[in-house]
């Protein structure tokens, strides 16, 4: 082969791969990561090892089953749009404002507009902010992520997912890690119980319940922040405006629906250590219920929902964990 030819295969085979998008597809010699800056990482709470004797109808401490969850930490918060742009402005291929209540969306008086939960962001996006997130820290990836596949907003709908949860760097949530964070960390407090993530309800099942209003944002209280009706909304909330639950964490009643790694199955009786979940399926565990498509009784904190993992819309979002 001459040269001129070889110079021209060469060429095609950079163009071929230029155009390939896995995670380590930016090119770090050009991006300089060190200018990251750690203020805007996530403020992370710790949650103590638990063995949990299931007593609930619903949820994953179902009775007949004990659940083993190790020291893990979670976000105080749901990842916040400034957050979330800090981060994946680091990364050409992404989207890093693809919230569809961004900043030309009605917003509440006197919320901030950056401190609004990302959302209309897929599984995928979620696990994908994690690694980033984890590389801007020097710390190990939790997630090896390849095949991806972006649709027209960058956001991913397709990728071959691969989690090692004995790695240090962020993820999401296992679906047990996010109920026992939610019913407020210890199986021994009263709070345990509750049907929301920090405060019970005498109408607790009801579609319009009061009594949520103290710690979460649903269909009927986002216009004033009190239960009125479904009529008025704005979105999603800044996050940390209502009380948190006893363990400090905001906003796990109501606001958005929460990615958790798991796919979704059956919950049923038995031992589970560590569950991650199903080894396979459709869909991916959501909890915690949201603004819209949020009855009070979908906020409960043992109520579960679940979606095809490449879903993106503006009332799903996430918030991070670490394994410690």
């Amino acid at each position: 082969m001459n040269t001129k030819h070889l110079f021209h295969l060469l060429l095609i085979t950079a163009i071929v791969t230029s155009c390939t998008d896995d995670e380590s597809s930016t090119n770090p010699s050009i991006i300089d990561y060190s200018t990251y800056d750690t203020n805007n990482n996530p403020t992370m709470l710790n949650v103590n090892s638990a063995e949990i004797l299931g007593s609930f109808s619903s949820g994953v401490f179902i009775e007949g089953r004990t659940v083993n969850i190790s020291d893990f930490q979670i976000s105080q918060y749901l990842v916040t749009q400034q957050l979330y742009k800090a981060v994946m402005s680091f990364d050409s291929n992404s989207n890093a404002t693809p919230s569809e209540y961004g900043d030309s969306s009605a917003i509440k008086s006197g919320e901030e507009q950056a401190l609004r939960p990302v959302e209309n962001v897929s599984w995928f996006d979620a696990v994908y902010f994690c690694n980033m997130l984890s590389k801007l820290n020097n710390l190990n990836a939790v997630y090896t992520i390849t095949d991806i596949v972006r649709n027209a907003t960058k956001s991913i709908t397709s990728a071959i997912v691969v989690a090692d949860h004995t790695q240090n760097g962020y993820r999401l949530p296992t679906e047990a890690e996010w109920e026992l964070a939610a019913r407020g960390g210890n199986p021994d407090a009263d709070c345990w119980s509750y049907y929301y993530a920090g405060v019970d309800s005498k109408e607790s099942g009801n579609t319009i319940d009061a009594a949520l209003d103290s710690v979460g944002w649903y269909n009927c209280n986002g216009a004033t922040g009190t239960t009125t009706d479904n009529t008025i909304k704005y979105g999603p909330h800044q996050v940390g405006l209502k009380a948190p639950n006893a363990l400090g964490a905001y906003d796990m009643s109501g606001n958005l629906w929460e990615w958790c790694y798991d796919w979704s199955a059956d919950i049923v009786a038995g031992n589970a250590t560590n569950h991650t979940g199903a080894d396979e399926g459709t869909t991916k565990v959501l909890r915690g219920g949201s603004w819209n498509h949020g009855w009070a009784t979908f906020c409960g904190v043992g109520i579960r929902h679940e979606s095809i993992p490449d879903k993106s819309c503006n009332y799903y979002g996430f918030r991070v964990a670490r394994s410690r």
